[in-house]
């Protein structure tokens, strides 16, 4: 078996409400979908979800990083993931979203070749599915916490707040969203770098004591890591790492410093589900607990997400909940049990989902 051809595409994801954030708004997500075709007919799928605040790529940086490495991809073997993946990881050094979208494809296609589903080359089946929870978008307190009843009135018993435009304003919609779902939803926040510094983070946690929060991700900007540290080291609940780890070198080092008792893995920032791998032994040889995280990817993202996940149980959380937002999603195969909120994976060969 040898690949033929690679098509590379722009991929608009529209969501049904923004996704608002400490450093920006996205009403429609510019992604790429990518193609790897073969002699026998078979198509292995990708998606590269850049993001300029995090993986440092835009829509037209992934585009033009994909359609370079197709001569590195052109003739050979699918199946050799390994040789291929070192190859383009030297083209892509700072590409990690079109990496992942070259990763993803390959084992889609090897999954298809051999016939069996992804998670059974990452290892096998762990466990056949996994609760998902849905993320509260950065807005007015009163938005928020309506969105919040309302999640909370579909089942979900675990929420994800976005949090970080300013302190009084953070508490605010806190306490907002705590009397709109009770004390019973656990509350885990993202502040997506939003406090910026140690002082501002341990200030605002100090308020947060009757919160009963689960933990909190990124307090302060990426690159600093000693003030992520110092958050870490004066406060009870747990801290994660997000923006601040992409590589198992980053791992490595929060690791080393002392700086997240957590880390959030996301295939795009760190190049692909081979590289996640090794970022996971890392953080579990350091005794870090892992999630794995998301970038709002449509169904393709998503289903390789999950397969990862499938094989890991040291991965403890799971927010591959993009299709859930998305009205123009390009693939079906990716299944989620909307009475729980239960992601399932998919036993089909290769990723299990496939271009409408």
């Amino acid at each position: 078996m040898r690949i033929t051809a690679i098509e590379v595409e722009p991929l608009d994801l529209t969501l049904q409400t923004a996704l608002t954030v400490a450093y920006g708004s996205y009403p429609v997500l510019n992604y790429a979908l990518l193609k790897i075709i073969t002699d026998e007919g078979l198509i292995g799928l990708g998606e590269a979800s850049p993001d300029p605040e995090v993986t440092g790529e835009t829509q037209a940086i992934v585009l033009q990083a994909l359609r370079q490495v197709a001569p590195l991809l052109l003739g050979r073997d699918p199946l050799e993931i390994e040789f291929l993946l070192s190859a383009c990881s030297a083209a892509l050094a700072h590409a990690p979203a079109a990496l992942a979208a070259v990763d993803m494809a390959l084992y889609d296609l090897a999954g298809q070749a051999l016939r069996v589903p992804v998670y059974q080359l990452l290892g096998g089946l762990v466990r056949s599915s996994i609760a998902l929870y849905p993320v509260i978008p950065l807005d007015e307190p009163s938005v928020m916490a309506a969105m919040s009843a309302q999640f909370v009135s579909m089942g979900a018993q675990t929420l994800k707040v976005k949090l970080g435009s300013s302190p009084d304003l953070d508490l605010l919609r806190l306490r907002e969203i705590r009397g709109a779902v009770g004390d019973h939803v656990n509350l885990r926040l993202d502040i997506n770098q939003g406090w910026r510094d140690a002082a501002t983070a341990l200030a605002v946690i100090r308020h947060l004591a009757g919160f009963n929060i689960e933990w909190i991700e990124q307090p302060v900007a990426a690159a600093d890591l000693e003030g992520l540290a110092a958050v870490a080291a004066a406060v009870e609940t747990p801290i994660m790492a997000d923006e601040s780890c992409h590589t198992a070198a980053d791992a490595l080092k929060i690791a080393c410093l002392g700086a997240a008792d957590m880390l959030n893995i996301k295939l795009m920032k760190c190049g692909g589900l081979n590289a996640a791998a090794k970022l996971l032994a890392v953080a579990e040889a350091a005794g870090l607990s892992c999630i794995l995280g998301s970038m709002g990817e449509s169904s393709i993202g998503s289903a390789a997400g999950l397969h990862f996940v499938a094989v890991h149980p040291s991965i403890i959380a799971c927010e591959l909940i993009g299709p859930l937002f998305i009205t123009n999603d390009p693939a079906t195969g990716y299944q989620i049990a909307m009475d729980t909120f239960q992601a399932q994976i998919s036993a089909v060969p290769g990723l299990g989902v496939r271009l409408k």
